[in-house]
């Protein structure tokens, strides 16, 4: 597999990201947006798609710096238990831990 595979896979899980801010923008903030059933459910298949794209990352070196783990592991938890996933979870992570994200994949795109 190629490097440009894996960059178009970064590219896509930049998608979701963006996609995920669109729709707290949309219901003005983040308790709002996964508070209202659409809301959350496109914020948490976004989140879902972001861990499954992560898992087909090959680069060891990109694997190094990414949390693949932690993003298919709640994508398992979304796609495996979604009646039981703590919205408070969630946010945290949207909060927390997907600007971290952003900024580690934009860093693999700039070299």
């Amino acid at each position: 597999m190629s490097d440009s595979n894996d960059i178009a896979r970064l590219e896509t899980v930049l998608e979701y990201l963006n996609d995920i801010e669109r729709i707290v923008e949309r219901h003005i903030d983040i308790d709002r947006a996964l508070s209202d059933f659409e809301g959350q459910y496109a914020i948490l298949m976004c989140m879902q798609q972001v861990g499954d794209t992560l898992n087909k990352i090959e680069n060891i070196e990109y694997l190094k710096i990414l949390p693949v783990r932690q993003a298919y592991g709640f994508r398992n938890i979304l796609a495996h238990d979604y009646g039981s996933v703590n919205i408070n979870i969630a946010k945290d992570t949207i909060l927390k831990s997907l600007p971290d994200l952003r900024r580690i994949i934009d860093s693999i795109l700039k070299k």
